[in-house]
């Protein structure tokens, strides 16, 4: 199943750079743990402009063979969809992010306790400064992107093989450049807490309201 090769692939990764980064076992550990049982669902393919860019971002990647291997098979299967369809967000940005969910309460693969998968990103696009009570890892796939944790922090770029950690409700954001990128994700932790948008005023304040319930 290609969910679950995904998973495996992934893990494995995650699992040798642990030996050299300790931030990044609690997902090697809980991709390890994940006993996901098949969603009964069909896979339909997602009719979205974004899909176009699906290959052109598969053919872009680099690292770990097998990753990219199993990444490239569990994106040809469809179950994609639109993560935000207007909550709160920009129309604009909205439409140009989607995801495929491997192995959570709503994946391939049904577990409580884990989301993992793959987002898709659009070129020039902005994930506005968000937070949610899961702890999250970005392994970028293929592309490039800025992405700033926390409110006063400088955005710093990464590249295919690189990866961020981001605590529980940490505010974070990203913005890619000027080609689609592939992002592999896990969330470990409060998986179905809620993400929250954080706006900034014109006087500097932030202040947090409902983005997405889960």
């Amino acid at each position: 199943m290609p969910a679950a090769r995904f998973i495996e692939a992934f893990r494995n990764s995650l699992s040798a750079r642990a030996v050299r980064d300790d931030s990044l076992t609690p997902f090697a550990e809980a991709l390890r743990l994940s006993a996901g049982t098949p969603a009964n669902t069909a896979a339909d393919d997602l009719d979205h402009p974004l899909m176009a860019r699906l290959d052109e971002a598969l053919r872009r990647a680099q690292g770990d063979p097998d990753l990219i291997s199993a990444v490239t098979e569990m994106a040809a299967a469809g179950d994609w969809f639109q993560v935000y369809t207007g909550e709160g967000i920009n129309a604009a940005m909205a439409d140009f992010m989607l995801a495929k969910v491997a192995v959570g309460p709503k994946g391939l693969l049904i577990d409580k306790s884990i989301r993992a998968g793959i987002f898709l990103l659009a070129p020039n696009f902005e994930y506005p400064m968000h937070d949610h009570g899961a702890l999250e890892i970005y392994y970028v796939h293929s592309g490039t992107l800025d992405i700033q944790n926390g409110t006063d922090s400088a955005p710093r770029r990464m590249s295919p093989g690189q990866y961020s950690v981001t605590p529980s409700e940490v505010p974070h954001a990203l913005w890619t450049g000027d080609a689609p990128v592939i992002l592999l994700f896990v969330w470990t932790g409060e998986v179905t807490a809620p993400i929250w948008w954080w706006v900034q005023d014109e006087d500097g304040v932030w202040t947090k309201t409902l983005a997405k319930k889960l």
